[in-house]
């Protein structure tokens, strides 16, 4: 990596990864609830056993728990520090992206670092504090040094620290969200094997860095612990995350997050968030595609390059194969499908060509005005909901005018485009803090409240409402995720409810057990609006938000 890339690289980090992440509350529902987490294992000092809300919560490893948890002990308890671990997963992307296309020997290999961090999805991803960024990160981390261990061992070295290395990130990759590496990993492998058959070397390098026992050493040393003693500690955690989160969360419609009722759009959900999500690079992925599949029939001056092509191909896998699973999966979520960009970075970037910069330019244009158009509608249709429209209009005007100069690019230049698309990614984080950050974060409403107050969550549980409240809360309700570890209380009825016309007695009950304590009901302001004039005559307005609203039990 020569100086000028190493800046570039750290530039783009501090920019696009690092500062983003600092400039705004925790929105509902996500990240309140993995920022709420490592603040309860600081509360409580047990960083083995994650809870939410103060009961057991085994949907995901502890990884990025434990490093917000680390960052709010340093930083302090706060949602900037909490979504650290976000830093962590946009350097690994950007160093992914680069290392990609330069083994494949891209001209400006920068630009997939760039590509990959300014996407749609992906910047809003690696600006939301959810586990999809980190996880991706580590896979596509891990798939970067296995192309590297395979090139080493297929010119005569030993290939040992790349292979490590790929170990150490699927080991990071496991204990952030659990076995989807395993299969995601595993399969890219298996389909990659045909672009080596013909050459006996390769075939032995690949195979060789898939089963290495140091490198399976490793991963177990690093994965098996957590999982041995957790179970140890709580009965039940192995049968729960092994088989309820992952193979009735994939076989099943059980968390309802498919992506549509209609079978045919279901399975092309992932193809529809592509096309939205890949803006303001689409066109290029699509370019880099196509010439990917030629080169891999044997097209081109390079076709018969037997590494050259094992690696394109294990790219197009990387893309083909996450988005089959996921689209035959039936829990669907617009992050999962993350993990493809960084291969469609790199191979856009790699299969570009000397002499079309203005054309591929002119392209990008069109795709930054489209998305200009995309939220300018959204300025339209939501602009009852939206508590700053305005802020919409102005990001509508600076993509259009970004995509006006890229299609006609009078003093456009690469660094000019870079500065000038991320000024409008900043844009859009203020402007949708501005616009939907108000109804999306409970940050203002509890720090309304007296530090004192008994909290009861109502009609829904707030995932932000402990975090910001410091203490845990009453849910009237709303037990929805909870469910496992309500079932694991001793005491499940005094903290969980499920009858919502027991509100005022809960409220009661709670009053009466320290009556020197406030208690404060936060609800959704659809749901507050159907109490009845006689429960609501029980209750003192606090404050509110477009969609919540806090109230004091007289």
């Amino acid at each position: 990596m020569t100086r000028r890339e190493r800046y570039t690289l750290l530039a783009l980090w501090f920019c696009l990864g690092l500062l983003p992440l600092l400039v705004r509350p925790l929105w509902e529902p996500d990240e309140g609830r993995y920022a709420e987490i490592p603040r309860e294992m600081l509360a409580t000092g047990d960083w083995l056993t994650p809870r939410l809300n103060g009961v057991l919560y085994f949907e995901k490893p502890p990884l990025q728990y434990w490093l917000s948890a680390i960052s709010m002990k340093l930083f302090g308890v706060n949602g900037a520090a909490a979504r650290l671990p976000l830093a962590l997963a946009s350097a690994l992307i950007l160093w992914a992206a680069w290392r990609l296309a330069k083994r494949l020997g891209a001209r400006q290999p920068l630009w997939a670092s760039f590509m990959a961090a300014t996407g749609l999805l992906a910047f809003l991803v690696g600006q939301t504090l959810t586990l999809d960024a980190l996880f991706s990160a580590f896979l596509v981390a891990a798939l970067a040094a296995f192309v590297e261990a395979v090139v080493q061992r297929r010119e005569g070295r030993d290939g040992l620290a790349w292979t490590l290395a790929a170990f150490t990130f699927l080991a990071g990759a496991m204990l952030t969200k659990g076995l989807a590496q395993v299969i995601l990993m595993g399969g890219i492998l298996v389909f990659s094997l045909p672009f080596a058959w013909k050459d006996a070397g390769l075939r032995r390098a690949v195979l060789r860095t898939a089963f290495d026992p140091l490198g399976w050493l490793l991963y177990l040393v690093a994965t098996v612990p957590w999982f041995w003693l957790v179970d140890r500690a709580n009965p039940g955690h192995a049968q729960f995350f092994f088989i309820h989160e992952h193979f009735t969360r994939f076989l099943t419609h059980e968390h309802s997050r498919q992506g549509s009722n209609n079978w045919l759009l279901d399975k092309l959900y992932f193809v529809g968030i592509l096309g939205v999500g890949l803006l303001p690079w689409l066109s290029a992925t699509v370019v880099g595609l196509q010439r990917s599949w030629a080169f891999l029939r044997g097209r081109g001056p390079r076709g018969q390059n037997h590494v050259a092509r094992w690696t394109v191909g294990i790219l197009v896998v990387a893309f083909l194969w996450p988005l089959a699973f996921f689209s035959l999966s039936g829990s669907k979520l617009p992050p999962y499908i993350l993990p493809v960009l960084v291969p469609l970075a790199a191979l856009a970037c790699v299969f570009e060509r000397d002499g079309e910069e203005l054309r591929a330019l002119r392209r990008t244009g069109k795709e930054l005005a489209l998305l200009g158009g995309v939220f300018l509608l959204a300025a339209v249709v939501f602009r009852k909901d939206l508590a700053g429209s305005g802020w919409m209009l102005a990001l509508a005007a600076a993509f259009i005018g970004l995509g006006a100069w890229a299609h006609r690019p009078k003093g456009l230049t690469g660094p000019r485009l870079m500065a000038a698309l991320g000024a409008g990614l900043w844009l859009l984080v203020v402007g949708a803090q501005a616009a939907a950050g108000p109804g999306k974060s409970v940050a203002t409403l509890v720090r309304q409240a007296p530090p004192q107050a008994r909290w009861i969550s109502y009609g829904t549980y707030f995932q932000g409402l402990p975090f910001y409240a410091r203490t845990r809360t009453v849910v009237v309700a709303g037990t929805g995720e909870l469910a496992y570890g309500r079932d694991r209380l001793p005491d499940p009825g005094a903290w969980f409810e499920e009858d919502p016309a027991a509100l005022g007695t809960v409220a009661d009950r709670l009053k009466a057990e320290d009556p020197a304590r406030p208690v404060l009901v936060l609800a959704k302001t659809a749901l507050w609006k159907q109490l009845g004039a006689e429960e609501k005559a029980g209750w003192e307005e606090v404050a509110r938000n477009p969609a919540a609203v806090i109230a004091r039990r007289r």
